[in-house]
């Protein structure tokens, strides 16, 4: 068993767990854009229903709830027994949610024989810590696994499957992708159709071109640099490239790894190495040289 199925069953567990007359245990999934928290809940879903549980879920798009009642009117079980709320992206849902009407939803949440709620977020939304938020404290966190190569095989449709897993092109670049479902997929489409990796980076123009104008020129410059100096490179390498001092190098770079768009390769103390986690950004940038 995957660490991902594992994880599926850990959440049937909990859901069956809370039992009538109690207020029930809620999960969160954590975890970072396009590594199947969306896919999971859907599993979920067809999973509870098939055996007879009362689901009601809210996918994208949803984020602009302004009021607690338009779930809690919703999630009525028909036949009395306890609901399952399946939210995705609760953490942009809250971003929009005023703080009365959170405190108004929790409330609910939290009576005996409320709904179970399983929400996913993208990381660690600051509510779920700051312990004046509505929302402190109030979930069971699990983090989403990394994709296994069983994982895989059961994402992609059998077909599919069977036509990419013995590429080359797929088995070299999967490792590569971290683990982020939604590269996969189309990785695995675009090899169906003839075509290549490069077609995936094209096809995620609109948000690369999104998330690298958002920094500001430094970190523009210092991501520059490091894509140009190859997979990998120190910050020596980086300030050559981008042009700019020690100083600003330096700051970008651990701004960066900040933000998960960079990370250090190994322990070193001295001339650390470093990466851009995504390596299809990593491909859009040089592309753009």
């Amino acid at each position: 068993m995957t660490e991902r199925q594992s994880m599926q069953k850990t959440l049937r567990e909990i859901i069956d767990g809370n039992v009538v007359n109690s207020i029930p245990q809620h999960v969160l999934i954590a975890g970072a854009e396009g590594t199947g928290k969306s896919y999971m809940i859907t599993r979920l879903e067809q999973e509870l229903t098939a055996s007879g549980r009362y689901v009601c879920k809210f996918l994208y798009p949803h984020c602009n709830i302004v009021a607690a009642d338009y779930i809690i009117n919703k999630v009525s079980s028909p036949d009395g027994q306890r609901c399952v709320i399946l939210v995705d992206d609760f953490d942009k849902m809250l971003e929009v949610l005023p703080n009365d009407e959170q405190y108004k939803m929790r409330a609910f949440l939290f009576k005996k024989n409320a709904p179970t709620l399983i929400a996913t977020s993208t990381g660690l939304y600051e509510g779920f810590s700051d312990y004046r938020a509505p929302f402190y404290d109030a979930f069971r966190v699990l983090h989403i696994p990394q994709l296994a190569q069983d994982d895989i095989a059961e994402i992609l449709s059998e077909d599919i499957y069977q036509k990419v897993k013995d590429l080359s092109e797929f088995q070299n670049a999967v490792p590569k992708l971290v683990g982020n479902l939604n590269y996969i997929h189309s990785l695995a489409t675009a090899l169906c159709e003839n075509r290549g990796i490069e077609d995936v980076v094209k096809a995620n123009d609109r948000y690369f071109r999104y998330m690298f104008s958002s920094l500001p020129n430094v970190q523009q410059r210092a991501l520059y640099g490091l894509a140009l100096s190859g997979e990998t490179a120190t910050s020596a390498d980086v300030q050559k490239m981008s042009g700019l001092t020690a100083a600003n190098t330096a700051s970008a770079l651990f701004r960066l790894e900040k933000q998960g768009i960079i990370a250090k390769i190994g322990d070193k103390k001295r001339n650390v190495t470093y990466q851009i986690n995504d390596y299809l950004l990593w491909l859009w940038i040089t592309n753009k040289k």
